[in-house]
């Protein structure tokens, strides 16, 4: 269920790239380091790829390119979780503009997964494609002591950011990130795969809040 805190109105722009530095703070970004013009096994490589050749010397395995972590041992419910994948076909969301100069995004609603990790991974799109889905962040406040904030806090509504994602990128969101639903831009319908774990306790798999400007007028 929902909880509904007062907040302004929230539009993020400018909207910056996504990077793994500028990202870090939140959770990881996955993609391929090389360059799309090689099309066939390079005769050496850079130690920070982290990659072995496999597959009879036709392919690269990029080792570790994202940590799934299960903390569901410390869920009140002490109900194990499992391995979940599931897939969202994303709808683009007006403005349909690919321009992230000129796109401003209202946050509405931002969620956490307070015992998992959760990964997307942009299922046909090619990586030319450089205006495909938002990502916003925010870190963690302190808990209030208040339910449901007792032990993990709201959302720092002064310090949420927001990332433009190209095609051959995909991200996980670190345990307890809070984050927007995912926002696909441009024409284009987009499907992620989505990994995670879940133990099938709503307040436990999934938290969310709607900001609410009506709200923050009444204080």
């Amino acid at each position: 269920m929902a909880t509904s805190i007062p907040s302004r109105t929230l539009t993020m722009k400018p909207i910056i790239p996504l990077t793994q530095s500028e990202f870090a703070p939140f959770g990881e970004v996955i993609e391929c380091p090389l360059k799309a013009s090689t099309t066939s096994l390079p005769s050496s490589l850079p130690a920070s790829f982290n990659a072995v050749p496999a597959n009879q010397d036709t392919a690269l395995k990029f080792i570790d390119v994202t940590y799934m972590r299960n903390g569901y041992d410390s869920a009140p419910s002490g109900i194990p979780a499992k391995a979940l994948m599931n897939m969202f076909s994303c709808f683009p969301r007006p403005p349909r503009s690919t321009n992230r100069n000129d796109y401003p995004v209202d946050v509405k609603v931002l969620e956490r997964h307070p015992y998992t990790t959760q990964t997307f991974i942009p299922l046909g799109v090619g990586r030319k494609a450089q205006g495909v889905y938002l990502v916003v962040v925010a870190p963690t406040l302190p808990p209030t002591g208040q339910p449901p904030f007792t032990t993990m806090g709201p959302p720092d509504l002064n310090k949420v950011r927001s990332f433009w994602a190209h095609g051959g990128q995909a991200v996980t969101y670190g345990v307890g990130t809070w984050h927007m639903p995912m926002a696909v831009v441009g024409e284009e319908r987009v499907d992620f795969v989505v990994v995670q774990y879940g133990n099938g306790v709503a307040d436990e798999d999934c938290q969310e809040v709607r900001l609410e400007p009506s709200l923050q007028e009444k204080l």
